[in-house]
């Protein structure tokens, strides 16, 4: 008996999956990011840092220009028009870890497009946050959120 209860736990435990994730710092300018542990970096320089994982694409690039917090949500929405966003499904405001910005969901060519421009006040770096996935991938959709919310100033 003891041993088809151990094997029924087992079993039970073995059908979960526990997904790590992993914290990278753009050092230039002390931006931390939590990613899913399958996220590999394929550029990071001076302007862009790059990112992909299973099914998914993140893109992280600097802009001079400089846009007051208050002027983010025109400039995002620009952004997102001049991206030719579909069907956007989401705007929100961001605040808080050290930065603050706009956000918004789309879609684009059958994929759904995370796009957020974000201002860090003490080091007055602007930038702009892209995340790709499938429309209708759910996990996708929620590791994209938890991405978007876990980037951070470390200034």
């Amino acid at each position: 008996m003891k041993t088809y209860f151990a094997a029924l736990a087992f079993i039970a435990f073995s059908s979960f999956t526990f997904v790590a994730d992993k914290t990278y710092v753009w050092e230039k300018y002390k931006l931390q990011i939590t990613v899913p542990d399958d996220f590999k970096i394929l550029k990071n320089d001076d302007h862009d840092f790059e990112m992909k994982g299973d099914g998914m694409e993140l893109t992280m690039h600097i802009f001079e220009k400089n846009i007051a917090v208050e002027d983010m949500d025109d400039a995002v929405i620009e952004g997102a028009k001049a991206m030719k966003l579909e069907e956007i499904d989401a705007e929100e405001a961001i605040e808080g870890d050290g930065l603050d910005g706009y956000y918004v969901e789309g879609l684009k060519d059958g994929h759904r497009v995370m796009f957020a421009g974000m201002i860090d006040p003490k080091s007055r770096t602007n930038f702009f946050l892209v995340i790709i996935f499938a429309d209708r991938d759910k996990q996708a959709e929620a590791d994209a959120e938890e991405i978007l919310a876990s980037v951070m100033s470390m200034n």
